[in-house]
């Protein structure tokens, strides 16, 4: 249902952003609209200005498509933020690194371009989980005082090309959102695992309190799991703790993979992962958790040392009505631990007191 409401949302959006654009783009209309974004950028809240900036930029710029990417903490990742229109890449695919693509291209190079003909451009890379293929594609650097903070695009696939003056429009709007963005970047790392690109624990200990509150007063059903990596000490051991950062990686990938949009997936320390599942009885938490085990456990883990098969152990139960964040986890805490005490690579659910 959420990720339903979600697609009806987004195309909404793009339908109303092309439905408000004029015949032309007048100055004054022009204007209005980038005043109105400037507003924006002030007043609202952290997802609302990200989405403002990738609504604009459709409007302004008469695209079908806007994403804005921002680089993760450690420069080597732009991770989606924010976009408006039907997206070009599969929910949860891999993040464009800075030097890949067209839009890695831009983000290394510090300079606005666009590709009105993608097929005869290198720069332009299709990639695996890509949906459908732009035909024209458009980019600007968002750049702080220091560096390149991320990158925004725009798209066609009606064949217009792009011209200076949709450049200029989209370097406006990069360069009046950059600061504030530059913040809203901020703001998610410190609520991010640096390595996994997850939610951390910080962000988890504000979020499941509310998501308890939101289940409390609505009476819908949560269900919440813990997962462990069985036998990690293992991979550390064996191959080093490079090659076990990337089994942790490749784990949180799947774990992405395998969940839903509406759910939280984060880091909960080491080796160990929390999942949030809003809406989810135990009966359908646990089909969730079986899937997750059969992914991770059916196919290995290809890494610099070669593959790597895994294991998971799981632990699940669901809210009570006397339920608040500390009596949740420490029941799932106790699930997990007896997953593991009877033999790993399993799911054992514990039931509400």
């Amino acid at each position: 249902m959420a990720k339903t409401i979600n697609q009806q949302r987004r195309t909404r959006d793009s339908r109303q952003s092309r439905a408000r654009a004029p015949s032309r783009r007048t100055l004054g209309w022009t204007t209005k609209l980038l005043s109105r974004l400037a507003d924006h950028l002030q007043l609202a809240d952290l997802e609302s200005t990200l989405q403002a900036v990738t609504r604009a930029s459709v409007q302004l710029t008469r695209s079908i498509q806007s994403t804005l990417r921002l680089l993760d903490e450690s420069g080597k990742r732009l991770l989606t933020s924010a976009r408006t229109g039907p997206s070009v890449h599969r929910r949860k695919s891999l993040a464009f690194r800075p030097g890949e693509g067209f839009i890695g291209w831009v983000a290394v190079h510090r300079q606005s371009a666009f590709i009105n003909q993608v097929s005869a451009d290198p720069r332009f890379v299709s990639r695996l989980g890509q949906i459908w293929t732009p035909s024209a594609v458009m980019a600007v650097p968002l750049l702080s005082e220091r560096d390149c903070i991320g990158v925004l695009s725009v798209s066609r696939r009606n064949k217009v090309p792009y011209r200076e003056l949709d450049l200029d429009l989209l370097r406006l709007i990069s360069q009046l959102s950059a600061p504030y963005l530059e913040i809203a970047r901020l703001k998610r790392l410190n609520d991010s695992d640096p390595l996994t690109l997850l939610h951390n624990r910080r962000h988890l200990q504000q979020r499941l309190p509310l998501e308890i509150q939101t289940a409390h007063r609505t009476g819908h059903p949560l269900a919440v799991s813990m997962i462990d990596i069985d036998h990690f000490k293992r991979v550390n051991d064996t191959h080093g703790h490079d090659v076990g950062d990337e089994v942790l990686c490749e784990v949180a990938n799947r774990l992405r993979q395998a969940s839903r949009i509406s759910d939280v997936m984060a880091r909960w320390g080491g080796e160990e992962f929390l999942a949030i599942f809003p809406q989810t009885n135990l009966r359908q938490g646990r089909q969730i958790c079986e899937r997750i085990r059969r992914d991770i456990g059916e196919t290995p883990v290809e890494c610099s040392a070669g593959p790597i098969t895994l294991t998971v152990s799981l632990g699940l139960t669901s809210l009570a009505r006397k339920d608040d964040e500390h009596s949740l986890i420490h029941r799932v805490d106790q699930a997990l631990y007896t997953a593991k005490r009877e033999g790993r690579d399993q799911v054992r659910s514990a039931k509400r007191p």
